[in-house]
């Protein structure tokens, strides 16, 4: 029979806290946090997005209230862009509905995020936003007093269909009131690993449990990603941040980029960290840039959280290769073999990222009347290919040779010809977006 375990339980209620609007103090006014702005034109930023994007628990806090973190990932993000203008309209607690709707009330509250957004917006991150109209939080919470793993049908069906509908209305009026901008949609990150730690979590959640809860917040991002395909515009997944694996609530404290259930003054618990924040921004700086055609900064994964040791950053279980016997310049293949060493994560990472540079996407005409898309370079690890023709999605490849002929007349005639390419060696996994020069036959 299941434990309640009020310890455990008393380490959730800050997080139930953010999930309800959080007001400013009553000397500080509410609304938006305009970060800074040097007059008009330039690069104008504006996030949107609940509390894994604004920050609840991470010093500072801003004045207008939402749980508005000074070190969240959207300010360390606008940073690294050095942007000109930069308004945060995230809250914590918000749900889709707080896109088209003001989150509390009177002159403390945080206005529908939406109308942060206007016509000289150049770049807009379009989340985290979605888990409080799921109840994600909720429902990891849950398994600490019962069984959350459903025995049967699906209980989140229809909670999914809904937010697909509005997340797909926020996307389209975004894209309406700033018609010029960017639009980056942000996914969920990998908060608890498929191993799952029972330990850490005082033996409350089973290993089915944290394979669930993961499953869920993972078809969370999923939604978010297939809205933004079909709407046209960017995706950035927070599963692909290198290393995230290895930085879950599982990992030690210093190690923690998603908090759990002692957050040590950083963060909430299943809440991104300082560290995390950081994490994310990083990713969010990576991703834009290869957009946009530019080298990708390197990740810098030296950040320690608060917790553990704060002189050096704890090694990584993986950063220290297996040590093998030195062989004799004169063995032969009968010797007594060898362990070898095996490769790190950093070198597995290294040579996925080099391998995914080669990729090239191809679009060609067959007969004037048939579009084939297509991929070529090193593709060994290449897992699935994703073609989207202006937001339009052709088809998914999921094999090689990974290609893909269409009716020239049922693919749209505008917009960018992408392809989202997905890379996995064991645990690590990153995505790629290419784009490629439309053809004759899509003109």
């Amino acid at each position: 029979m299941r434990r309640t375990i009020p310890l455990l339980l008393s380490a959730l209620v800050p997080v139930m806290a953010v999930l309800a609007w959080m007001p400013p103090s009553q000397a500080d006014p509410g609304g938006f946090s305009v970060v800074w702005d040097k007059g008009p034109g330039g690069e104008r930023y504006v996030a949107l997005g609940d509390s894994f994007a604004s920050g609840p628990g991470i010093a500072p806090q801003r004045p207008e209230g939402c749980t508005r973190s000074e070190r969240n990932f959207s300010t360390l993000f606008a940073q690294a862009l050095d942007v000109d203008a930069f308004t945060d309209a995230s809250c914590g607690g918000a749900t889709t509905k707080e896109l088209f709707a003001a989150q509390g009330a009177g002159s403390a509250a945080n206005p529908r995020q939406l109308d942060a957004l206007s016509a000289d917006t150049t770049l807009v991150t379009f989340g985290t936003i979605g888990g409080n109209d799921i109840g994600l939080v909720q429902l990891a919470a849950s398994c600490f007093t019962t069984n959350c793993v459903p025995t049967s049908g699906d209980p989140y069906a229809a909670k999914f269909d809904a937010l697909k509908t509005q997340l797909t209305k926020g996307v389209a009026e975004a894209m309406t009131k700033a018609p010029d901008a960017q639009i980056l949609v942000v996914g969920y990150g990998t908060y608890l690993p498929p191993a799952g730690c029972v330990d850490v979590f005082g033996g409350a959640l089973t290993l089915e449990e944290f394979g669930y809860v993961q499953s869920q917040i993972d078809r969370m991002s999923d939604t978010l990603e297939a809205v933004a395909v079909e709407q046209g515009v960017d995706f950035v997944d927070m599963r692909d941040i290198p290393g995230s694996v290895d930085h879950t609530a599982c990992a030690a404290p210093e190690r923690q980029w998603i908090r759990a259930l002692n957050t040590y003054n950083d963060g909430v618990t299943l809440h991104p960290s300082a560290c995390g924040m950081s994490a994310m921004a990083q990713h969010l700086t990576r991703t834009l840039e290869d957009l946009r055609g530019f080298p990708q900064t390197p990740f810098d994964d030296s950040c320690v959280s608060a917790g553990g040791p704060a002189s050096t950053p704890a090694p990584s279980p993986t950063a220290t290769p297996t040590v093998s016997p030195t062989a004799s310049p004169t063995a032969t293949p009968t010797a007594t073999p060898t362990t070898a060493a095996q490769p790190t994560r950093e070198t597995r990472l290294a040579a996925l990222r080099a391998e995914a540079r080669t990729v090239r996407v191809r679009a060609s005409c067959v007969g004037g009347t048939k579009v084939r898309l297509g991929m070529r370079g090193d593709t060994d690890h290449v897992t699935r290919v994703r073609f989207v023709v202006g937001g339009q999605r052709v088809a998914v490849a999921p094999e090689a040779p990974f290609r893909v002929t269409a009716q020239a007349g049922t693919v749209r005639h505008s917009g960018l010809v992408k392809a989202k390419v997905t890379l996995r060696d064991g645990d690590l996994r990153i995505g790629r977006h290419k784009t490629v020069e439309r053809p004759r036959c899509l003109r």
